[in-house]
C-alpha cells in the first residue's frame, strides 16, 4: 500500500469507487423506498455488482503480493466492500427482497 515499496497502482482507485458506490447505497437506503420499484431494483443490485466487479478488479490485475499489501486492503478496500455489502442488505431488507 502507500509507503510500503509495492505496486498497488489501483487501490486508490478501488477504494474511492468503492466510497461512491457505498454513499449511493446509503442514499438508497435512505431514499429508495419513495423511488419506483424497478429504478430501486436496478440501482441497489448494479451498484452491488460494481462492488463485486471493482473488488475482483483489483484483486486479479494487482494480486496480493507481501503481507504489507495484504495489510493495507485489510484497512482500506475491504472494508469499504463490506459496508457497500452490509448496504446492500439493508436496502434490500427495507425493500422487503433481495
Amino acid at each position: 500500500m502507500l509507503g510500503s515499496g509495492d505496486p498497488t497502482p489501483y487501490d486508490g482507485y478501488a477504494l474511492i469507487a468503492l466510497s461512491a458506490l457505498a454513499g449511493l447505497l446509503l442514499i438508497g437506503c435512505i431514499l429508495g423506498l419513495t423511488w419506483s420499484i424497478a429504478v430501486a431494483s436496478i440501482v441497489r443490485r448494479a451498484a452491488f455488482g460494481l462492488v463485486v466487479l471493482v473488488l475482483g478488479a483489483v484483486l486479479i490485475v494487482t494480486p496480493t503480493s507481501s503481507g504489507a499489501v495484504g495489510a493495507g486492503r485489510m484497512i482500506t478496500i475491504f472494508p469499504a466492500a463490506a459496508l457497500a455489502a452490509l448496504l446492500f442488505v439493508v436496502w434490500s431488507w427495507r425493500a422487503g427482497h433481495i
